[in-house]
């Protein structure tokens, strides 16, 4: 089985919390779906820290590592604030942030040297994994602001 294979693999069983909690609320109503989504929030806010952190790794003779290392490092922190978004509650906040997040961190690692070298399955496989987290989070946002679902109402 060739690396591409393993991360696709490992990629995909990291979206399966993606999913559950954005598929719970609509399944089990109240209180257990706040908690799921708020659940979703921190599962991604460490994802996309950890996706910040990538960027440690890459190597130093890439073009623009300097601003590279700084991308990621704002990504990180902006994790932090995600988690801190959904600590204080302000859940439909969160879900938009957590989406642009993660499309911005697909579009600034695909503008990188690295990224331009990896083989196309791979590029095929980042592209789709970042679609299929913020449709989770479409998904959250739908059920956060449908007036009969809202925890809010």
């Amino acid at each position: 089985m060739n690396i591409t294979n393993i991360k696709s693999t490992y990629g995909y069983i990291g979206f399966i919390p993606f999913a559950i909690f954005s598929l719970i609320p609509w399944i089990i109503d109240g209180d257990l779906g706040k908690t799921s989504i708020q659940f979703q929030l921190a599962y991604g806010s460490i994802i996309i820290t950890f996706l910040g952190g990538f960027a440690w790794g890459w190597s130093d003779e890439e073009k623009n590592q300097p601003r590279n290392l700084s991308i990621g490092i704002g990504f990180s922190l902006l994790g932090c604030l995600m988690l801190l978004i959904t600590y204080f509650d302000f859940i439909f906040t969160g879900l938009i942030l957590s989406i642009i997040s993660f499309y911005l961190f697909y579009v600034f690692e695909s503008s990188t040297e690295i990224f331009q070298n990896k083989d196309e399955d791979y590029k095929k496989f980042r592209k789709i994994l970042t679609l299929l987290v913020c449709i989770s989070f479409l998904i959250s946002s739908g059920y956060w602001i449908n007036p009969y679902s809202s925890p809010y109402l």
